[in-house]
């Protein structure tokens, strides 16, 4: 069975000749580059194979009773990391993909070959949820699950040297809370204090893992991060600007001020999952709302809300193929900027369409003029989109869908024939888009690849592969579902503390 492609990302590739690129597309650990000319070449992590003991034979002719058999942990098995992002530096010269069970940050180079070659990999303390580039390519910005932001060089200097540890701190005199169980009255105080007995009894935290290379520490959130994006404004300015679970989206200054907060853009009433930047320089939010939200970020004002549940209500009814049960919320899983267009395109986790809003291009941001456009129907779930050029004026949507689950479903396993993992569009005159047979074909090769896709530390169900191996054998696993669809796990759930 083929597993669809996670992420996509793409570069023009002009060396060959004018309206030429290069796509590349992540499945599981494996990377795979295809240009316009039709060469492919693929990149996969080598494996780093766990030795696992071997069981004890029992010795028959021992005397005695057998003895009481006890349960021991196994040790861990071997798994394969998976991609969870991909961005391409400006020129199409680096990739840069972050793989999630790892917390690891790689770097490749691509030749005139598009054949893929990594430059380093840089482990970090927790794991990455967004990463992107400065305007100049020269740095990574990381924002990971514990709400920091770090900056790392594209490519490590070799001069460059660790600090020295620090030296053993001193022992501490141990913790001893001042209140007791005869001291404490309400109910809450005493939850409170039993939670600290606990923890004391569990002692020391263990250290933080020490990253060994050149970074550094640029912001924070209380709040687990979701999307990080750069921009450089018209007086060359640079920002930041980060969002997180807790409905905040944050516009820092850019590097090296990037500790300095110029303002939030409060409004979102569930998770925020997603930041766009449109060529008019607006900036749209979705996660758990039933709207997008657009903003003039520089001012902190909400211009105008996108009916983003509306329309995907709409759209189902209209597939009664797609049988769905009544939908009262969604998640938004993408948003992109359409090139050379005033258009966006947006996609909710365990829905088979895009849904495209245009874009007024107005050069007063403080006034708004968005609407509604169409949904482009897809035969899959959309997994994520990048967008080929095809010439200096038009591109193509390149989507990566579900081909393994049903349509409108993130557990049902789809029991038809195995369908294309791309569904690839151009956009008309008229500013609708129709499916673009000619590009498709041009990837059929791409389509064609068939990986061993396994499970990462996501808590997938102890399957097995028909080849026997361990991993993302059977097309229902669980861990397959987590690597595709971990966007509605960041709703806070009913009677949660806030």
């Amino acid at each position: 069975m083929t597993f669809p492609y996670q992420c996509l990302a793409a570069r023009e590739f002009t060396e060959t000749g004018p309206g030429g690129w290069t796509l590349f597309g992540a499945c599981g650990s494996t990377l795979v580059a295809q240009s316009s000319s039709g060469g492919t070449s693929t990149w996969t992590k080598p494996d780093d194979h766990i030795a696992v003991p071997e069981p004890e034979e029992r010795d028959e002719e021992k005397e005695g009773p057998p003895e009481k058999k006890v349960k021991l942990s196994q040790p861990p098995k071997q798994q394969k990391v998976n991609f969870s992002n991909l961005v391409v530096s400006s020129d199409g010269r680096y990739i840069i993909g972050v793989t999630g069970e790892d917390k690891c940050i790689r770097v490749f180079e691509t030749d005139i070959q598009n054949q893929l070659r990594q430059l380093s990999e840089r482990h970090m303390t927790r794991r990455p949820c967004s990463i992107t580039l400065t305007s100049d390519d020269s740095t990574i910005l990381c924002a990971d699950k514990f709400g920091d932001v770090y900056s790392l060089p594209l490519l490590p200097s070799p001069d460059y040297r660790a600090p020295e540890a620090p030296e053993e701190p001193t022992q501490e005199t141990e913790w001893v809370p001042s209140a007791t169980v005869l001291t404490v009255h309400s109910g809450r105080n005493r939850k409170t204090l039993e939670d600290q007995l606990k923890t004391k009894k569990k002692g020391p935290a263990p250290p933080k893992d020490e990253m060994k290379f050149e970074h550094q520490l640029l912001l924070g959130h209380v709040s687990m991060l979701t999307d990080i994006v750069t921009t450089r404004t018209e007086h060359n300015r640079s920002y930041i600007i980060t969002a997180d679970r807790d409905e905040h989206i944050r516009v820092s200054r850019g590097l090296p001020q990037a500790h300095i907060i110029e303002g939030f853009c409060f409004g979102h009433g569930a998770f925020i999952n997603r930041l766009c930047l449109t060529r008019t320089g607006r900036l749209v939010s979705g996660g758990g709302d039933a709207h997008l939200y657009v903003w003039d970020w520089q001012n902190f004002k909400l211009l105008e809300k996108l009916p983003i549940l509306d329309a995907v209500v709409e759209h189902l009814k209209c597939r009664p193929k797609v049988a769905v049960e009544a939908i009262t919320k969604v998640a938004v899983s993408g948003i992109w900027s359409v090139p050379n267009q005033e258009e966006i395109l947006v996609a909710c986790e365990g829905v088979p369409a895009l849904f495209s809003f245009k874009v007024d291009a107005m050069t007063n941001t403080s006034s708004a003029a968005t609407e509604y456009s169409c949904a482009i129907a897809l035969k899959g779930n959309a997994l994520d989109v990048t967008f080929l050029p095809i010439s200096p004026t038009s591109s193509a949507a390149v989507v990566s869908i579900d081909n393994v689950h049903k349509p409108a479903s993130t557990k049902e396993v789809r029991e038809d024939e195995e369908i294309h993992r791309l569904q690839c569009f151009s956009s008309l005159e008229n500013g609708k888009w129709q499916e673009d047979s000619h590009t498709s074909e041009v990837l059929k090769s791409f389509h064609e690849q068939v990986f061993d896709v396994e499970a990462g530390a996501s808590g997938g169900d102890d399957s097995t592969t028909g080849n026997g191996k361990g991993g993302l054998g059977a097309a229902d696993d669980k861990a397959l579902r987590d690597m595709l669809y971990s966007v509605e796990n960041l709703r806070k759930r009913p009677g949660a503390e806030e």
